[in-house]
C-alpha cells in the first residue's frame, strides 16, 4: 500500500513537468538557448505589423495592395513551401519594400523533433528566400510560436534571434472574427515597440485583409509609424539584441 502514494507523488511531479513545459514552449519572451524577442523597449510610436503562414492568392496581393494604398512596411514570414508555390508574391513584396522572413519549410511544430530536421527546415526556407532576391538577415518565426529546447538550441548556434510577438488578436484571425473586432483589439493593446501578428496564408483571410485596411489608418491616427521588424530594431533607442551563443 505504500507504494500508491509514491506512485501518485510521482504521477503528479510528471504532470507538473509536462504544465512546466507546455508553458516554455508557448513563452514568447523567454526561451532557454539564444535570444528571443516578442517587443522592443522604446518611447517611439513606432509599432510592426508581421503575417504568418503566407504567401498566398489572392490574400497576401490584397494585403500587399492595402499597405501600398496606406504607404506603410510590413514583415512577412513565409512558409517555403509556400514560397514555392507562389515565387511571383515573394518578389511583388520585396519590390514593394516589404520584409521577409523565414517560418519553416513545411510549418510543422518544432517543439518534439530532431536538430537535423530544424536545420532542413530552417535552412531550406533562408535558400529559396536567397534564390528569389531577399537579402541582408532573415528572421526567424516558429510555426506556431511553439519552441522548446532543440529550435532554440539550433538557433542559437546559427546566431539567429528569434522573433516572436506581443500582440496577437483574440479571437485570433485565423477565426475570422469580424474586422471591426480584430481593429478593436490590435487598437486596445498595442503600445510603442509592438510587434502585431496576423496571417496570410492557412485559410480564408478575408476578414484580415479587411481588418487591415481598418488597423493601419487607426494606428496612424493615434500617431504611430508602421515599420518592418528591422526598422524597428533600428530605429528604436533600445540597442538591436544579439544573440548568445549556446557553450
Amino acid at each position: 500500500m505504500k507504494r500508491l502514494p509514491r506512485i501518485g507523488a510521482l504521477l503528479a511531479a510528471l504532470l507538473l513537468l509536462v504544465v512546466a513545459l507546455h508553458g516554455l514552449s508557448r513563452a514568447r519572451g523567454f526561451q532557454l538557448f539564444g535570444e528571443i524577442i516578442d517587443r522592443v523597449e522604446t518611447d517611439e510610436k513606432l509599432v510592426a505589423l508581421t503575417f504568418d503562414d503566407g504567401p498566398r492568392e489572392p490574400y497576401t496581393r490584397q494585403i500587399l495592395d492595402v499597405l501600398q494604398r496606406h504607404g506603410v512596411k510590413a514583415t512577412f514570414f513565409v512558409i517555403g513551401e509556400n514560397a514555392e508555390r507562389h515565387p511571383g508574391l515573394v518578389r511583388l513584396a520585396l519590390s514593394r519594400g516589404h520584409q521577409l522572413g523565414n517560418h519553416s519549410y513545411s510549418h510543422r511544430r518544432m517543439v518534439l523533433c530532431s536538430a537535423e530536421f530544424v536545420c532542413e527546415e530552417i535552412e531550406r526556407t533562408d535558400t529559396l528566400l536567397r534564390g528569389l532576391g531577399v537579402q541582408g538577415e532573415i528572421p526567424f518565426r516558429a510555426p506556431y510560436g511553439k519552441k522548446l529546447v532543440v529550435l532554440p538550441w539550433v538557433l542559437s548556434r546559427m546566431d539567429r534571434l528569434h522573433v516572436l510577438f506581443d500582440v496577437v488578436p483574440d479571437p485570433p484571425d485565423y477565426e475570422r472574427p469580424e474586422p471591426a473586432v480584430l481593429r478593436d483589439y490590435v487598437v486596445e493593446h498595442v503600445r510603442p515597440g509592438s510587434i502585431v501578428v496576423l496571417h496570410d496564408g492557412g485559410g480564408p483571410r478575408d476578414e484580415t485583409v479587411a481588418a487591415v485596411d481598418l488597423i493601419v489608418p487607426a494606428l496612424q491616427a493615434m500617431g504611430y509609424r508602421l515599420v518592418t521588424v528591422a526598422d524597428l530594431f533600428e530605429r528604436s533607442r533600445a540597442p538591436r539584441p544579439r544573440p548568445a551563443r549556446a557553450g
